[in-house]
């Protein structure tokens, strides 16, 4: 029955491809449901992608990653630090800091995991949320858009993507000591911007400790004392080796990240994840199955490395950082186009705050995607009319070349998997043979 949805009009299944199915559709899902769909349908398998990878293919949440957006951070927080801007700029800062006092050691390492890495490894993970969907987390910004290092009581903030309301605010505190939970807690309570409503986000120990001391604070526990020493530590090491990651190049994203395999990678988005949103939607199956069936479904049509190089994907407001894009087939745009109207797909795409991207294929087989440039709904729907119907033209022609290729055994087939220059060369060698000539 993946085919099939149960009609609320009828109290019946349709076959959701069928003229009923089709024509039914708008009393089952209303254009702000399809919405929903685009979001949910990318962003569960992205989720899936990003910490668990694919296979062979993408290998997940990568530490350098996490690299470049501390040494970002810091470059924000601190813009007159010329230090934080070069790798060996760092590594003297850093030395210098540990050859002084003990002090001056601390506070090195405080303002490396305190200061910036607890910060962006709490965005990080709130991203990587599904709640993502929805809100979008981040650093604090002054009216420049920057992040400063004296922004009061808050550090992170959560907007509602749609409204752009703030949702929460959160203090994060990153300590590797439990010498200094009571005084943290005490500092937390006595600021003069501290509301009852900023969610405190910290290790286990200082969570725990607040709740003890009846704290009427949300709170959000990330890590322990111990992890958080550990990342310490790991960020010193980093540092001192001369391997810290500053920026994002190029050089750095084929030389170190996911050690040159790709790193995007295009979700499906079909038909039998649509029926399977409507038969969550009708409370036919939980949250979680829906979840577990849509990041099967959609990460069997997987594609990355070379395959993407040159396309066009189109990613989803919440999706952009993570690298990972979206095609739809043919039958699904077709399908809701029916359903709903000519050009539907395309105003879903601008409804969900999709953005173009050209990906491009760099050295050693990565990828990255190159440029993201926001467009109107005629022209996504243009676009993904065109790939679609180039897709299908491209099976029709294949399929009349092998039909040919039995029938006549002629043995002039074009093989697409070989490279460009390889095809045209056997295109000049059968030129120069129909012409009566050979070649030199």
């Amino acid at each position: 029955m993946e085919s099939h949805y149960f009609c609320k009009k009828c109290n019946e299944y349709h076959e959701i491809e069928s003229r009923i199915g089709m024509k039914h559709l708008p009393y089952n899902l209303s254009k702000n449901d399809l919405t929903t769909f685009i979001n949910v349908a990318t962003t569960i398998p992205t989720y899936e992608v990003v910490t668990k990878g694919i296979p062979h293919v993408f290998e997940g949440t990568h530490d350098f990653v996490r690299e470049v957006k501390i040494a970002e951070l810091l470059q924000q927080k601190f813009p007159n630090m010329e230090a934080y801007k070069t790798v060996d700029g760092m590594k003297d800062w850093l030395v210098d800091r540990l050859n002084g006092s003990d002090q001056s050691a601390a506070n090195a390492l405080n303002r490396l995991q305190g200061d910036i890495a607890g910060e962006v490894d709490f965005v990080r993970q709130m991203q990587g949320d599904l709640r993502s969907l929805f809100t979008k987390t981040d650093f604090v910004r002054n009216v420049d858009g920057r992040v400063t290092s004296n922004n009061p009581g808050i550090d992170v903030v959560e907007m509602n993507r749609l409204t752009g309301d703030i949702v929460n605010e959160y203090q994060v505190k990153t300590l590797r000591s439990p010498d200094t939970i009571d005084q943290t807690l005490k500092e937390f309570l006595h600021n003069d911007h501290y509301r009852p409503d900023i969610t405190l986000v910290g290790p286990q120990e200082l969570i725990d400790r607040a709740k003890e001391m009846g704290l009427p604070n949300p709170t959000k526990v990330m890590g322990t004392l111990d992890s958080n020493a550990a990342s310490a530590e790991a960020l010193k090491e980093k540092i001192l080796s001369g391997d810290l990651s500053v920026g994002f190049t190029p050089v750095d994203v084929t030389e170190k990240l996911l050690g040159g395999a790709a790193i995007g990678a295009a979700i499906s988005v079909t038909v039998s994840g649509l029926v399977q949103f409507i038969q969550y939607k009708n409370g036919q199956i939980s949250w979680e199955q829906l979840k577990e069936r849509l990041g099967k479904d959609a990460l069997k049509g997987s594609i990355a490395g070379g395959v993407l190089a040159g396309l066009t994907l189109f990613i989803p407001g919440g999706l952009i950082g993570h690298g990972i894009g979206f095609v739809a087939g043919i039958t699904l745009r077709r399908l809701l186009d029916n359903a709903f109207g000519e050009g539907t797909f395309g105003e879903v795409l601008k409804t969900a705050n999709s953005v173009k991207a050209n990906v491009e294929l760099l050295h050693h087989g990565s990828i990255y995607i190159a440029k993201l440039s926001e467009v109107n709904a005629d022209v996504l729907e243009r676009a993904v009319s065109i790939i679609n119907d180039m897709e299908e033209d491209r099976w029709k022609a294949d399929e009349i070349y092998t039909k040919l290729e039995r029938q006549h055994g002629t043995m002039t087939r074009i093989d697409y998997s070989q490279a460009a220059e390889d095809i045209l060369d056997r295109c000049d060698e059968m030129r120069f043979r129909l012409l009566g000539g050979k070649r030199k």
